[in-house]
């Protein structure tokens, strides 16, 4: 019974710590991998195809990692990055059965974001207890250390991102001083690597995007509520409410046209980075009712590619893409709605 992640972190049940190894089954897939032209939406609205993957889809791999919650693959080689509930990241690369390295045992706080910067040399994991850490990717070492880690929020720090070089980071989270947007420089030591805190949204913020292009940070809250802060100015420009629910993910398509937020309710939304405009909005994608209220996780991950194409999944099991309209040729129905 799946009932969220709130409710993972507040239960201490057998299942949130697991010890157990890891095994991979490799398949040979017997239909042709996935291709932009497999998807084929209604014939009535060509722009917005749902494309599940019901059919023509197949399995590549498949690999059995217990209490996995969080994923990332690398920008440039095979590898990818797996975050646990019980604490512990390790890296793979896709045509390998064993780990490559284990940057975190079981044990520790559960993981609630892991990427790897731009350039990919460096990955930072951000856990429950509010810490940030960092770690050199090329290391030989079977279990390295990381080579920064601080508190960056008293309770929990839900997000982060790496900001031009990667020496300055964002995060979000929440803190009992309601600083839950902050920046830090990682060139300085911990203790004095505070840059700037937003105060903004009450009970936390729980997801953050960086827009380089704008020089802009996005974030989302507990309370449904999306906040926009100029990085130069170090401002707070414009908040608005987008949801009803938590926010669970947001992303930002690679032109910064516009950006995307999904709700705990199953909800997504779409919206102009410039104006804030509500560009359209697709309710109970990833739906899942649960028995304990609020608890449901909605929509888990949201990714944008090249050509307006959205990639989503959540906690109703599904993962569905569907191709956007451009954002200069977008169909009178759309401003009939707005």
């Amino acid at each position: 019974m799946w009932i969220g992640e709130e409710y993972d972190r507040e239960s201490k049940s057998s299942d949130d710590v697991d010890y157990r190894g890891s095994t991979t089954t490799l398949y040979q897939p017997s239909a042709s991998s996935y291709s932009a032209n497999q998807v084929h939406p209604p014939s009535s609205l060509p722009w917005l195809g749902s494309g599940q993957t019901s059919t023509g889809a197949s399995v590549l791999m498949k690999r059995n990692l217990h209490n996995v919650k969080r994923m990332t693959s690398h920008p440039v080689h095979q590898y990818y990055l797996t975050g646990a509930q019980d604490g512990s990241v390790r890296m793979f690369e896709w045509t390998r059965p064993q780990q490559l390295v284990c940057f975190r045992q079981a044990g520790n706080a559960r993981v609630t974001r892991l990427y790897f910067n731009s350039q990919g040399n460096k990955c930072g994991v951000a856990d429950g207890e509010g810490f940030l850490s960092i770690w050199q990717v090329n290391q030989t070492a079977a279990n390295p250390k990381p080579y920064m880690s601080w508190q960056c929020h008293s309770k929990a720090t839900s997000d982060f991102a790496f900001i031009t070089s990667s020496s300055l980071v964002a995060t979000s989270g929440q803190s009992n001083d309601n600083r839950n947007v902050c920046l830090w420089d990682t060139l300085i030591s911990p203790g004095n690597s505070l840059i700037h805190g937003f105060t903004c949204h009450d009970h936390g913020a729980t997801v953050l995007q960086y827009a380089p292009k704008h020089q802009l940070l996005i974030s989302g809250g507990r309370k449904g509520c999306v906040c926009i802060f100029d990085i130069r100015q170090r401002q707070l420009i414009h908040t608005f409410q987008a949801h009803d629910s938590a926010i669970k993910a947001l992303s930002l398509d690679p032109c910064e046209e516009f950006f995307t937020t999904g709700s705990a309710e199953g909800n997504i939304k779409v919206w102009r980075l410039t104006g804030h405009g509500l560009i359209h909005s697709f309710k109970n994608e990833h739906a899942k009712q649960s028995i304990f209220r609020n608890l449901g996780a909605g929509v888990m991950q949201i990714d944008i590619i090249q050509g307006n194409r959205i990639f989503s999944c959540g906690a109703d099991g599904t993962l569905k893409t569907r191709v956007l309209p451009s954002a200069f040729n977008i169909p009178n129905r759309i401003l009939d709605i707005l």
